[in-house]
């Protein structure tokens, strides 16, 4: 078995030698080929020591206290699995706060520090494409051509976000505007507003010339 020192092992693993040496006197990582047992004698790691240690510098890195480090060891350890290396054969990851170990299914993580309470993951991504499809879907604009005394006119049909129900619209017509609770309903009511509209036109146009 190849065996690393104290140096080695910190230089591989980024935790400083006084990190390393505390967290074997601490039960977190201890050097399984070589213990410190007196003068003279050395700290002695194996391949799965370092690993170990790279793991729990990582932990620590994220916020994770060396206390809830050790709860968590302790909870894999004394768990029906028989975990006995959590930090080189689970993966984990931690918020700082507690120690989550990942499972089988990506959606799904245990929280160690409840005992293997499950915890829901969500993705950010999928759920920024899921809500976009939907508000697309949602609010989309709907053309249409209706015909109004022999002449077909362009409209838009669109779902009102804040009142709810759908307004229908003729840009060719400025301010010729309706709405309905359904689209069927928006697309009758803005044939209704366009011929109101072109009336009120014609009115106007025979007041002036008089």
């Amino acid at each position: 078995m190849n065996a690393y020192n104290t140096k080695t092992a910190s230089a591989v693993t980024g935790a400083s030698e006084r990190q390393l040496r505390y967290w074997d006197r601490q039960g977190v990582v201890k050097p399984s080929v070589g213990q410190a047992g007196g003068r003279g004698s050395r700290r002695l790691y194996s391949f799965l020591d370092l690993v170990q240690a790279r793991a729990a510098k990582r932990l620590r890195d994220g916020g994770l206290s060396l206390q809830k480090l050790r709860n968590a060891l302790c909870i894999l350890k004394e768990h029906p699995d028989k975990v006995r290396h959590p930090l080189a054969q689970l993966s984990l990851v931690t918020d700082g706060g507690t120690v989550f170990r990942l499972t089988d299914d990506k959606a799904v993580m245990q929280d160690i520090l409840k005992r293997g309470q499950l915890v829901s993951v969500l993705a950010i991504k999928p759920l920024h494409d899921f809500v976009l499809a939907h508000l697309d879907r949602t609010v989309k604009v709907t053309r249409a051509r209706v015909e109004v005394s022999g002449k077909a006119y362009k409209v838009t049909i669109e779902p009102d976000v804040v009142d709810g129900g759908f307004v229908a619209e003729c840009p060719a017509l400025r301010g010729c505007v309706t709405d309905g609770e359904t689209p069927e309903e928006a697309l009758r009511n803005i044939r209704d507003a366009i011929t109101d509209w072109l009336a009120s036109g014609q009115e106007r146009h025979r007041a002036r010339a008089q």
